[in-house]
């Protein structure tokens, strides 16, 4: 085995938190300022934009990052004691914690979600996806744009560190991931197996995993999702997995008896389509809705039936 890298630790600091009661935030605890070898001065007098410190006896090193424009303050310790040297500099100094990264993305002002999505990023707050996603179509462009690049990040951190994270878990559920189950609510494992069609990992084996995980999952919104999604990108080696798959069997789903149905015709549908099965020719109500499903679950309507593309959309869009 080779030697293991050790991770990196970063705080986010409060933005009202100067560059000067950082920097005597780390000298008190023994930490050494680097020189100032910046070549422009600083856009804000006495706020340095970079800076970094180091340890009088280890590896370790810390890189401090300002961004004037949002105000966006990130502490990165990085050496194999940075976690003690992290823990030391938290007592010190005000932070942004998830918490206070949520409502910043809820705020009224531009600057202050813009702080929320670079937070959010620096700190690969998975947990914020659900509240991120909404701003995708937000009419400041700059939001739009900046959101969707934070939730592509967010998704493809989640696909790459679930085993590294969660390694004990995953040794007895090897072919499941061991990070999507604690991901939060509902909502957020739902929007996560959404990102898996838009990061480009498509039926990679972590998104297998990912997306094996989603169908077994307690809410039946999560497997219903995952089905859709393994659909999409055509995973045929979880056929198994989706026709063992539970759907909602009572009206406590909140779907009515068409609703369910429509939900059992569509998993006829998903597993023919992932065996390969050629499209039936009969004419009678149960083929010609077997051809309009697998068409609308690859996006196109068939015989008219743009109600069931939108369906299926829908699903994928979390609309």
């Amino acid at each position: 085995m080779g030697d293991v890298q050790p991770a990196d630790f970063r705080i986010i600091v409060a933005p009202a938190v100067g560059f000067g009661e950082i920097g005597q935030a780390l000298a008190s605890v023994g930490l050494l300022p680097g020189p100032d070898d910046a070549v422009t001065p600083p856009a804000i007098p006495g706020e340095r934009e970079f800076a970094h410190w180091t340890a009088p006896e280890d590896d370790a090193r810390v890189h401090y990052s300002f961004n004037p424009v949002v105000f966006l303050r990130v502490l990165v310790f990085s050496g194999r004691s940075a976690i003690r040297w992290q823990a030391a500099v938290s007592d010190k100094l005000a932070q942004l914690e998830p918490q206070e990264i949520g409502a910043l993305l809820q705020s009224s002002s531009p600057r202050e979600v813009l702080l929320g999505l670079y937070a959010a990023a620096e700190l690969k707050a998975i947990g914020l996806l659900a509240d991120i996603e909404p701003l995708r179509i937000h009419t400041d462009r700059r939001i739009s744009q900046t959101a969707g690049q934070v939730a592509e990040k967010l998704a493809l951190a989640f696909v790459s560190i679930g085993a590294e994270r969660l390694a004990e878990a995953q040794r007895w559920q090897p072919d499941r991931s061991a990070l999507f189950p604690r991901l939060g609510d509902a909502g957020v494992r739902r929007d996560t197996l959404i990102w898996l069609m838009r990061d480009g990992h498509g039926a990679s084996p972590d998104s297998i995993k990912v997306l094996r995980s989603g169908l077994s999952d307690p809410d039946w919104q999560v497997r219903v999702t995952a089905m859709f999604v393994a659909a999409r990108l055509k995973v045929a080696v979880l056929w198994q997995e989706i026709r063992q798959m539970e759907l909602p069997s009572t009206s406590r789903s909140g779907l009515d008896d068409r609703a369910r149905s429509l939900l059992k015709a569509t998993r006829k549908a998903v597993l023919a389509d992932l065996a390969g099965e050629p499209l039936p020719g009969e004419d009678n109500d149960d083929a010609r809705l077997m051809r309009q499903l697998r068409g609308a679950l690859a996006g196109k309507a068939v015989d008219g039936r743009d109600d069931l593309r939108d369906w299926v959309e829908n699903w994928l869009l979390q609309r």
